[in-house]
């Protein structure tokens, strides 16, 4: 009983109320855990994961744009000739844009080490963190990159709105210059 008092004057006395990411966050994550972070797996331009500083995987979700999700590939059947030897299909030379988008992403990040910076809300409702990434070695800011090369639209999200300026120019020249998605 005196703890639970206890809680409550230290949250009154705050004057702002807690959630629960933010509690998690305040006194068991520290920002300087995602200075230097290495990606793992690329699931999509927009997805990924890292290894953290507790050495657990987090899947981390760009903030300010949706990319389309990398294709699957179906299965083939083989087909086989008179003699019994499988029949090659025709391969279709021209690439998916979202296999682009995918290979894109796959080639900029995928086993790379970043920095991650967070705005006002740091989880969406499927429990990813939300993050502006950067490359440390160039200092390539990757949500605008990806938008620069049109593999993505725009899709910045009110409260976090830390780099709108920068995410909106990335996506015009994107649409200026016909590249990918704004290209069609």
């Amino acid at each position: 009983m005196k703890k639970t008092v206890l809680l409550a004057l230290l949250i009154l006395a705050a004057g702002t109320p807690m959630r629960a990411e933010s509690d998690f966050d305040l006194f068991f994550k520290n920002s300087d855990d995602y200075a230097d972070v290495l990606i793992t797996e690329v699931r999509s331009a927009h997805h990924f994961t890292i290894k953290n500083a507790h050495n657990e995987k987090e899947i981390i979700r760009l903030i300010g744009l949706k990319a389309p999700e990398p294709p699957r590939h179906k299965k083939v059947d083989t087909e086989y000739d008179s003699y019994g030897f499988p029949v090659k299909p025709d391969i279709d030379v021209e690439v998916p844009l979202e296999e682009k988008a995918f290979n894109f992403a796959r080639e900029l990040l995928e086993g790379k080490h970043v920095r991650l910076e967070f705005d006002s809300t740091k989880k969406n409702d499927e429990a990813q963190t939300l993050a502006y990434v950067f490359l440390i070695d160039e200092g390539t800011f990757v949500n605008a990159e990806i938008l620069r090369q049109g593999f993505a639209h725009l899709q910045i999200r009110p409260p976090n709105t830390k780099y709108s300026k920068e995410l909106r120019a990335a996506y015009q020249e994107a649409r200026r210059e016909k590249r990918g998605l704004q290209g069609l």
